[in-house]
């Protein structure tokens, strides 16, 4: 009696143990800190890009897994994500050069496809949206100070994302996270009439997911 009693328990336990395995991997949170460099692209040749401006992006991250398949995550999250852009316009053979920063508060829309880990590494594509709405907007012309331009600002960013990438388990469910993301704006920067200015950037993914 003593055995089967002690055989019944270690059985649960194990399935108890396995079960609460698989249930971590349902669901895993993260964080990110991310370095980019952010551009954009003009309508107007007057109005164009005066090269890459650094930024930088971070926050939480969050991994749902999609039904029983271990391969097919939804992925999401609440992130901070600072970039900036540099102008030159064109006026009457004149450049006048300026540069701006946008702050925006983004939620990630992605599906994240999967390999089973190969030794300690999981490989990973991702494709989705990126949706952000601005919270602080400023720029300045060569050699001013910054002022804001919130009221010329475009409030949402809607851009198109595809990144790539790898996690590196070190610990249990505890992994590192490394990859490259690219994200092309559907959105104009400034609101107005003016200029339909669409801001893109590059970013190295760096993170740690539990």
């Amino acid at each position: 009696m003593k055995k089967s009693t002690l055989a019944l328990a270690a059985t649960l336990l194990l399935a108890t143990n396995i079960y609460a395995q698989d249930e971590v991997k349902s669901f895993r949170l993260g964080l990110e800190l991310c370095p980019s460099m952010g551009w954009f692209k003009s309508d107007e040749k007057s109005f164009e890009s005066d090269g890459a401006k650094f930024g930088y992006r971070f926050g939480l991250l969050g991994d749902f897994r999609l039904g029983s398949n271990a391969n097919y995550f939804f992925s999401t999250g609440l992130f901070l994500n600072n970039l900036g852009v540099k102008t030159k316009t064109t006026i009457l053979d004149t450049v006048y050069k300026s540069e701006a920063k946008l702050q925006f508060v983004e939620l990630p829309i992605t599906i994240k496809l999967k390999t089973s880990e190969i030794g300690y590494m999981t490989y990973f594509g991702q494709i989705g949206f990126d949706t952000g709405i601005v919270v602080a907007a400023k720029a300045k012309p060569e050699g001013g100070e910054f002022e804001d331009i919130s009221d010329n600002t475009n409030i949402l960013r809607i851009a198109l994302v595809v990144g790539a990438g790898l996690e590196y388990n070190f610990s249990g469910s505890t992994s590192a996270l490394l990859g490259v993301k690219y994200s092309n704006g559907f959105t104009k920067i400034y609101d107005g009439d003016g200029p339909k200015a669409k801001l893109h950037y590059a970013e190295l993914t760096v993170g740690v997911l539990f």
